[in-house]
């Protein structure tokens, strides 16, 4: 999340400097246009593109800069969330006062050597979840100071978190939850940390690795089958499947069915529209083999506690087409929630925790479906 400028209370930007402050996702065409009108000044559109250049020649007042300033200020970061599977000893009790902090000074060093520009806010403590001393969770913030960006993007505030959870007998996973890359980095080397500390503790077997779930597990189908069970047949108590909204494939270089040679050597594939779900290459299994699934949001009902409305959730492997391709990991995300009523800001993140949770939840049970499968 972008955090004010320490000196924000102190200037008024114009010309250039004004320029790259509005052109920011974070700052709406229509409340630009809401202070041009104020102003009596008015544009054939809204569009940032013509309205930019007219604040451009402006020296506006404080009172018009706050307006620009709370909508900077607003938004928050869309956590992602990626889990691992880990083996724990059976009589295991995972929450120990003596391991609930992690040591301060190897974090430091950490940051020191491989985030530089990166603050840690404060101590990275476990804690239990819900007094279930089986689940425990480290939440953290970063700061980030980057002194060759511009004055309005030098400071950045990240949250992040990590869980480590005992389900049953043996069986448990530890899942991150980030907001930029950063905060993934540091929550992967406190569960490496904390993993060596269970590990001396007897806790978890000293042969044990967490298991990820990367793209070159599956075979083309079986990947398919695998994003189907997190959307089409999905099983839930408080959420309903809806829709398949988008999908990002690539075909095999070589493509054997005669119905989809036209996608023969076409990089990348992005689908966005209604009942893609029904569409013959996507419902139809005799083409799955020839084609590379990588990324789906999908849309669901939801009913939770008086709560309803609408959430649309991203499942993927997005390194894939940032280079790590067949060893890319699977994350899930949020992208947006509609509640069918008026829903205030801490209501609608316990929401979207409680769906990530879930679907979690689910996406391990179908990944142990898949493995046991694979090894019959």
């Amino acid at each position: 999340m972008n955090t004010e400028h320490k000196d924000i209370n102190r200037i008024i930007p114009y010309g250039e400097n004004l320029r790259g402050f509005i052109q920011q996702k974070f700052i709406s065409s229509a409340e630009l246009h809401k202070i041009l009108k104020g102003r009596g000044i008015y544009s054939l559109s809204s569009d940032k593109e013509y309205i930019v250049p007219l604040f451009q020649t402006l020296l506006l007042s404080p009172e018009e800069f706050d307006l620009i300033r709370e909508a900077f200020s607003s938004k928050e970061d869309n956590k992602k969330i990626i889990s691992r599977d880990i083996v724990w000893i059976n009589d295991a009790n995972i929450f120990s006062p003596d391991l609930r902090n992690l040591d301060i000074g190897e974090v430091n060093e950490y940051l020191k050597k491989n985030l530089p520009t990166c603050t840690l806010e404060r101590p990275i403590k476990l804690s239990l979840v819900e007094e279930n001393p089986n689940h425990v969770k480290a939440e953290f913030t970063l700061k980030r100071v980057d002194r060759n960006k511009a004055w309005y993007e030098q400071t950045n505030i990240f949250s992040g978190s990590f869980q480590f959870i005992k389900d049953t007998n043996s069986k448990g996973r530890v899942i991150i939850e980030h907001t930029a890359h950063e905060t993934k980095l540091l929550a992967e080397f406190a569960i490496k940390q904390q993993i060596k500390r269970y590990k001396s503790k007897g806790c978890i077997p000293e042969e044990a690795v967490l298991r990820k779930i990367i793209f070159d597990a599956f075979e083309n189908a079986e990947r398919f089958d695998f994003f189907f069970q997190l959307t089409s047949k999905i099983s839930s108590d408080f959420l309903e499947f809806e829709a398949i909204k988008d999908v990002s494939i690539q075909p095999e270089e070589a493509v054997s069915e005669s119905d989809i040679k036209w996608m023969e050597k076409i990089k990348k594939l992005a689908l966005t529209g209604e009942d893609l779900d029904k569409k013959f290459f996507i419902h139809d299994k005799k083409y799955h083999r020839d084609l590379k699934l990588w990324s789906m949001d999908s849309s669901f009902k939801y009913s939770y506690k008086g709560h309803e409305g609408v959430v649309r959730v991203n499942f993927g492997f997005p390194d894939f087409e940032n280079g790590k391709n067949e060893k890319s990991e699977f994350e899930i995300n949020i992208s947006t929630l509609t509640p069918s009523s008026q829903t205030n800001f801490p209501t609608r993140s316990i929401l979207k925790k409680k769906f990530l949770s879930e679907i979690d939840r689910i996406k391990s049970a179908a990944y142990n479906t898949f493995i046991t499968s694979k090894k019959q």
